[in-house]
């Protein structure tokens, strides 16, 4: 082999590192990065350190060094991309405003959306019924496991959490699209969701908003139908009165696992309840459970089946996996930062992770020709991870930027990551079946948690340096 033949063997030879370099190369170029951050930078400034350059540093910690930052840093600095300390990038990790975390995610995968290959009719927004809505489920998302590294933390016993979240999981692409955040671990998520809903909406028209029982209650349901033409699904809080209408039967009968349901209708909040709306109930009696009680504004039986509602519904656990993934995968669990704002920008930098990962899985998929739920992202991952190693200890950075130029279009960006990962299929990445897991021990107790935001401004009061915005 020629020297000059080398560098452009071993990229063919790991097309997986290939194809997440593409990626990151589209969606988080320094030019976008720089201007998203002066956006949304608030009263921060970039004096040395550039926001593109924190966010290669933090990449490379999470790709390719387990979260540790500080190997990130220590080969930053030898390389050149590093220009001040260790403790600078540190710090400026920790004053990153929640504005741009939550930017950083949303921009991000706006362009991910769009290199997405076409999904099999099995994964469409949901049953035929349903589809003229974007499906949206929600969640909140407290990050725990803080390092007790700052002063005000470090005699504080039991766990500290960091920042808290929302999160908007797109059904249809398994993407999150959207999270608005809060520096207090400890905060209401529901009190999220008028920060959340517009940057949805800015997406998606006609959502279907998915929503536990947090969110299941009439004021947050005019929250959720204030644009026209958004519909709910939501678990009832169980406070909330409901007055059954009479004039409308009760309808009964048996989902695929041949439990009971009920569906009637009637009006949902008190009297005196300034949102207080007429809604369709739906009722699961689950043997050994409590009945499982979703409130919809869907009236229509006819039109939005019972049995169609409760599948959905089912498939709003998608967004616990997501979270379960990027804090044992994707390294939420070893935190970087120890202040809040740091957290935050963390979990967004887990999170869309998490939906490259998903691109690359659906074109693995699609030249497998299976399912995607079939293929491992844990074990796509590891892959990932070991060919952007190779590719790091074996190339200068300057060669595989020769090498991978970039592409003008979606379209050519499409073609390319189909060229690179419909023959990459190997069986390692067939996803193990599901194993029925053991209930939790009934003497298990809940470890004691503190936000990190409230100690932090606890210390500061207490010191005199007034309380931090």
């Amino acid at each position: 082999m020629q020297p000059s033949d080398f560098a452009p063997d071993v990229l063919h030879r790991l097309p997986l590192a290939e194809a997440v370099l593409r990626l990151c190369q589209w969606q988080c170029d320094p030019q976008t990065l720089d201007r998203l951050f002066q956006t949304h930078r608030g009263a921060c400034y970039t004096r040395e350190l550039s926001f593109a350059t924190l966010v290669g540093l933090i990449g490379d910690a999470l790709l390719e060094h387990d979260g540790s930052a500080r190997q990130s840093f220590q080969r930053g600095r030898a390389g050149g991309q590093l220009t001040v300390s260790a403790q600078a990038a540190y710090q400026k990790l920790g004053r990153l405003p929640p504005a741009v975390s939550e930017a950083f995610l949303a921009e991000a995968t706006r362009g991910l959306r769009e290199l997405l290959p076409p999904p099999p009719q099995a994964a469409a927004d949901g049953p035929d019924a349903l589809g003229a809505f974007r499906v949206i489920a929600l969640d909140g998302k407290a990050i725990k496991r803080v390092p007790k590294r700052l002063r005000p933390l470090r005699h504080s016993s039991g766990g500290v959490l960091g920042g808290k979240a929302l999160v908007a999981l797109h059904l249809a692409s398994g993407l999150a699209v959207a999270l608005a955040t809060d520096p207090d671990g400890d905060t209401n998520e529901a009190k999220l969701v008028p920060d959340l809903l517009p940057q949805v909406r800015a997406q998606f028209a006609a959502v279907l908003w998915l929503a536990d029982a947090q969110f299941g209650n009439p004021a947050q349901a005019a929250a959720f139908t204030a644009r026209p033409g958004d519909c709910f699904l939501a678990r009832h809080d169980g406070k909330t009165a409901f007055a059954r209408d009479p004039a409308r039967p009760v309808q009964r009968g048996q989902d695929g696992h041949g439990r009971t349901y009920e569906e009637d209708w009637g009006w949902w909040g008190g009297p005196r309840n300034p949102h207080r709306r007429y809604v369709r109930r739906l009722t699961l009696h689950r043997p050994g459970a409590a009945a499982l009680v979703l409130i919809t504004d869907l009236l229509d039986a006819a039109r939005y089946p019972a049995l169609d509602l409760l599948e959905l519904y089912r498939a709003r656990w998608g967004i616990e996996r997501v979270f379960q993934q990027i804090t044992e995968v994707f390294q939420l669990r070893r935190l970087i930062g120890s202040t809040p704002r740091g957290t935050l920008f963390q979990l967004a930098f887990c999170l869309l992770l998490y939906n490259q990962i998903q691109v690359v899985r659906a074109y693995v998929a699609e030249g497998a020709r299976r399912a995607i739920a079939s293929v491992s992202a844990e074990l796509l991952f590891e892959d990932v991870r070991r060919q952007l190693i190779a590719l790091q200890e074996v190339l200068r950075p300057e060669e595989v930027v020769r090498l991978v130029p970039a592409v003008a279009t979606a379209e050519q960006l499409r073609r390319r990551l189909r060229e690179l990962l419909h023959p990459a299929w190997t069986g390692r990445w067939q996803k193990a079946p599901a194993k029925k897991r053991p209930p939790p021990h009934s003497g298990t107790t809940r470890r004691e948690h503190k936000s990190a935001y409230r100690l932090i401004q606890e210390y500061r009061l207490a010191s005199g340096q007034g309380l931090q915005t």
